[in-house]
């Protein structure tokens, strides 16, 4: 178990770090936005491109993880949005992102940094995976729902804002330029290779560090019913369907996923609340529990995360 501590407490330290430094004065809150926007815009771009561009194609878009984990992504959206609509009576924009809050993992800035030092090997192309998935599948839904509580259009308009998003979205640009790169076997300059290792870098402690920062101010509010709900769902649940979504789908006779791929996609499913959600829920009015379900899911994953890790590896 203490293996495992020496994994998962300096990821949690740089998260400590970022809460600490904006809760006394050296950084504003709003500074963590500019922070994270160097990680999701030039760090982790960078890092995806020599991550994939370096693999073999056939490694780079694994049918079995990338079906397993929408599977997962659906169940988990789905049972969720019922879950609050029929248990708790809640409006349909306040339903969408308790869905979104248990089954939208934070991919980028907590699942990436953790399976660059656990699985190094793996972790770009399992986000670039994860990204293709909750670009397609997570968003688009959950905004089907809340605008459906807004009266407003429905399915194939928050399918066209996704795809119209994600295609602009640099680490998608960066997934499919090292996908071509892949594909036809050419070889990067070194001085290229270089530079896009000292940038990807700079990924891993930045985006703790930055989600440490925008902990603060934050609150334990709103509904306590729907925050253990959405919580356990999220850090519980999602990562028990995963296992089993691999699980069965390499009964049904697709090709197995194999060790790593397999924790992989186990743990990507345990991740805390997505760290957008917050942003997005308070343009529909919700302000309580997304925040507190950020901050929730965030401190109790560290012990969560150390529990499958010992299980796992």
């Amino acid at each position: 178990m203490l293996d495992i501590l020496v994994i998962t407490a300096p990821l949690y330290l740089c998260i400590l770090a970022g809460w600490a430094a904006t809760r006394f004065g050296m950084f504003r809150r709003s500074d963590m936005d500019i922070i994270g926007g160097f990680v999701m815009n030039i760090a982790l771009p960078a890092l995806m491109f020599l991550s994939v561009a370096q693999r073999p194609l056939t490694e780079v878009a694994n049918p079995t993880y990338l079906l397993a984990y929408a599977i997962t992504s659906v169940v988990v959206l789905v049972a969720a949005y019922l879950w609050s609509r029929r248990m708790n009576r809640t409006p349909r924009a306040a339903a969408a992102f308790d869905a979104l809050g248990a089954g939208g993992a934070n991919s980028g800035f907590v699942g990436f940094p953790l399976l660059l030092v656990v699985m190094p090997s793996v972790a770009g192309v399992v986000f670039g995976m994860n990204v293709i998935v909750e670009s397609l599948i997570t968003v688009p839904l959950c905004f089907f729902w809340a605008e459906r509580g807004e009266d407003a259009t429905g399915l194939l308009r928050s399918i066209r804002r996704s795809v119209g998003s994600m295609l602009r979205m640099p680490v998608f640009i960066a997934l499919l330029a090292g996908i071509v790169v892949a594909a036809t076997g050419l070889r990067l300059p070194d001085v290229l290779v270089t530079s896009f290792d000292l940038l990807g870098r700079a990924s891993t402690g930045a985006a703790l560090f930055s989600v440490g920062g925008l902990l603060v101010g934050l609150s334990i509010r709103g509904t306590v019913r729907r925050l253990i709900a959405v919580t356990v769902a999220q850090l519980a649940l999602m990562p028990a369907v995963a296992w089993a979504s691999a699980t069965g789908l390499a009964l049904l006779g697709m090709p197995p996923l194999a060790g790593e791929l397999f924790a992989a996609i186990v743990l990507s499913g345990a991740m805390p609340a997505w760290t957008s959600s917050v942003v997005f829920a308070a343009r529909y009015g919700e302000r309580d529990v997304p925040p507190a379900v950020l901050l929730v899911t965030t401190m109790v994953s560290f012990f969560t995360l150390s529990a499958l890790l010992a299980v796992l590896l």
